[in-house]
């Protein structure tokens, strides 16, 4: 019941906010389970080979391992990381996964936790925390009572593109002002498509193929 009632939260509010959606939850705090091998490249050119790597979902930065300690890489310096199966790149101090490659143009997006609704969520446990519930008359626990392995992470993802190399959050406002006039009434007219989504790779794809013609 707890689950559901946070995840009918974020379904409203990902109706609310065209360019980022709710995507689920996580018990971790990094991206893998476990430190994965990773090729790194820096905006300098170089080219490390890092044995073991992750991301840090609470802010999207890269981690590797120095010893036995975790340590946090210097994001000024990282134009990229590929692990063997997704390939990052860096936008401001940010990790974004490269969703696919139209052309020259890609699609972004950046996972982390939402600390503003994992916040919200806490408070909401606390206050439903000691009401009795109707439905199938159970009562909430409180999160004090409950154990670290029940603890729940809200993700969220937010997406950009990349055309003739600069990045841009999407918003449709600031892609219509990006493409040629002639190309306003195709724009449009995919928006008005029945399951256009802005979150959508397929959705995306019809847009970026606008600036590829």
């Amino acid at each position: 019941m707890r689950k559901l009632f946070f995840t009918l939260i974020f379904a409203v509010l990902s109706t609310l906010l065209p360019a980022q959606q709710f995507a689920g939850y996580t018990k971790r705090t990094t991206l893998y389970e476990t430190y994965q091998p990773a090729e790194i490249t820096l905006y300098n050119g170089q080219v490390i080979q890092q044995k073991e790597a992750n991301i840090f979902l609470r802010n999207g930065r890269l981690l590797f391992k120095s010893g036995r300690h975790d340590m946090e890489a210097n994001m000024a310096q990282v134009r990229s990381v590929r692990f063997a199966d997704r390939h990052f790149v860096s936008i401001d101090t940010t990790l974004a996964m490269v969703v696919d490659t139209i052309g020259s143009s890609r699609i972004l997006c950046t996972t982390t936790i939402d600390l503003e609704a994992y916040s919200q969520l806490k408070i909401n446990e606390r206050l439903i925390s000691n009401i009795h519930l109707e439905w199938d008359m159970i009562n909430a626990v409180s999160s004090r009572e409950l154990p670290d392995s029940d603890v729940q992470y809200p993700l969220i993802s937010h997406f950009y593109v990349e055309i003739d190399g600069k990045v841009v959050k999407v918003d449709e406002r600031t892609l219509r002002r990006m493409l040629p006039k002639d190309k306003h009434s195709r724009f449009d007219f995919y928006l008005q498509m029945p399951g256009f989504d802005w979150t959508s790779r397929e959705s995306l794809t019809l847009i970026l193929e606008l600036f590829e013609d």
